[in-house]
């Protein structure tokens, strides 16, 4: 599959693998939404087995010791877990991944293979070979390939493919746009749009001969998996390549989004993957201003949950976040301030937002993502507040490499203090969120100011921490300075 960075690992462990020879060796395994991948060293990363969870035909606890078996395309893996409790939960974590990457898997267990005959005899069923639908139409060469009657604006590709429909081959227009899939139906020789896939929406994109042939493939999105067949196996692998590029460009535009200049470290992006997730994408939207497109661009559906609206259908409502159109059920009108309006404009205004950009904002609310130093630096200069809690940042900082050098343990309780925020130590122009929001509120500036206060205090009172305080090499004076003493001290 694709290196998606919003794919979170479900389940990670030791288990032990189990050989011809009925000898048993450890491996680091891992459990993401589409793979079981089995690793002989952790630190070294280096993955002896990918099995893609697209093509597990079946598992089984088989022994009370912990061993249980998955079979894929007719190839066993047997492992053993330390416990059978293990072993029970790593089956259940699949098991999960399994309904989720195939909602098809209930029908699956009564699918019949088409076993073609040379003779030009009827087809017979093959009991026992789940590996292909019986469809009631199976498509040919004879089916219309016809164009499409004007092509979308934004199309980088267009074309008619024929999509399974409840085991049927039905004819639609796919369009794929740089942030959307579009499926329309062929009514008078207009096109009626059918349904709409984000890019965010798309985990992978394969190849599925077992269909019918080389032209067939399947999408798998978060909502549906996708049976397409093209005109031929040239169109299928050009529908494939694009499909992954547009993917591509959009995970690596998030990527971006994710470090916001730099701002992150690797440990703190991966963190950050697996808590965004499906809501990666509103990423784009956390220091930029949304501009508002219009109900056309989204082909009157809602961003959320594809429902039509505008007109004579539900009433739209914008959401302030990402300046996208959704209906009333995936917008009940909750507000909040807006990051990217505080930080160019100092607007510090609540407007109303849709439910997804609310959790999106709740999910990320204590990680420093913002660093204003790249974003918007003269906001500093321009509001005079800001001025103030940059002033403070910095003293705080210098500060915190007093506490850091003590053994007194005054760095422990100050810890408790910042509420976790241990980046307020490192880099005074990281913000979160939360310290956004506080800010709006009035309250960012007082917090500030306390921890201040207890650090500043111990510093003057420790024998370690004025040790390591200065004279001045100019007038040789016997007071102490220090260089958070920003009114007394200059550097």
């Amino acid at each position: 599959g694709l290196s998606n960075p919003f794919r979170g690992l479900l389940k990670l462990g030791s288990l032990e693998g189990g050989g011809a020879m009925g000898i048993w060796k450890e491996f680091s395994c891992e459990l993401s939404p589409l793979e079981l991948r089995l690793f002989l060293d952790h630190e070294d990363r280096i993955c002896v087995e990918s099995y893609s969870l697209l093509r597990c035909e079946s598992l089984a606890l088989t022994h009370s010791d912990g061993r249980f078996e998955l079979v894929f395309l007719g190839k066993k893996l047997f492992l053993r877990a330390p416990s059978q409790d293990e072993a029970e939960d790593w089956l259940g974590r699949i098991r999960e991944a399994l309904r989720k990457c195939r909602p098809q898997l209930e029908e699956e267990e009564d699918w019949e293979t088409l076993e073609n005959t040379e003779d030009g005899g009827e087809a017979q069923p093959v009991q026992g070979d789940s590996s292909a639908l019986q469809y009631s139409d199976v498509p040919g060469n004879s089916l219309d390939w016809t164009a499409a009657p004007e092509p979308e604006l934004d199309a980088i590709k267009e074309a008619v493919l024929y999509m399974d429909v409840d085991k049927t081959w039905v004819p639609f227009i796919f369009s794929l746009s740089l942030e959307t899939l579009k499926c329309f139906k062929i009514r008078n020789n207009e096109k009626v749009l059918s349904n709409s896939y984000g890019i965010e929406t798309i985990q992978d994109i394969l190849p599925d001969t077992s269909l019918g042939g080389p032209s067939f493939f399947k999408v798998i999105t978060s909502k549906a998996v996708l049976k397409l067949q093209a005109e031929n196996a040239e169109e299928a692998a050009s529908w494939r390549e694009l499909v992954r590029e547009v993917l591509m460009s959009y995970l690596e535009s998030a990527e971006e989004a994710l470090t916001l200049g730099g701002s992150l470290d690797g440990h703190s992006q991966v963190v950050l993957k697996n808590i965004v997730k499906e809501n990666g994408f509103l990423l784009q939207y956390l220091v930029a201003i949304p501009m508002e497109k219009g109900l056309d661009s989204q082909s009157f559906i809602c961003a959320g949950c594809s429902r039509q609206i505008g007109f004579s259908f539900a009433r739209p409502k914008l959401c302030a976040f990402s300046g996208l159109y959704y209906c009333d059920s995936c917008h009940r009108d909750e507000e909040t301030v807006i990051p990217s309006r505080l930080i160019h404009n100092w607007d510090l205004t609540k407007r109303g937002v849709c439910k997804q950009a609310l959790k999106f904002l709740t999910q990320i609310r204590n990680q420093p993502l913002i660093d204003l130093k790249l974003v918007n630096e003269s906001l500093y200069e321009h509001v005079e507040r800001m001025g103030r809690i940059l002033r403070s940042r910095e003293q705080l900082k210098l500060l915190g490499d007093y506490l850091i050098m003590c053994r007194s343990g005054a760095l422990k309780e100050l810890s408790k203090r910042l509420d976790h925020r241990h980046y307020l130590l490192e880099c005074p122009h990281k913000y979160s969120v939360a310290d956004l929001r506080q800010i709006a509120d009035g309250v960012f500036e007082t917090f500030l100011q306390s921890l201040l206060q207890f650090a500043s205090h111990h510093v003057y009172s420790c024998d370690l921490c004025t040790q390591r305080g200065f004279i001045c090499q100019i007038c040789n004076s016997s007071s102490i300075i220090f260089p958070f003493e920003f009114d007394t001290t200059t550097r």
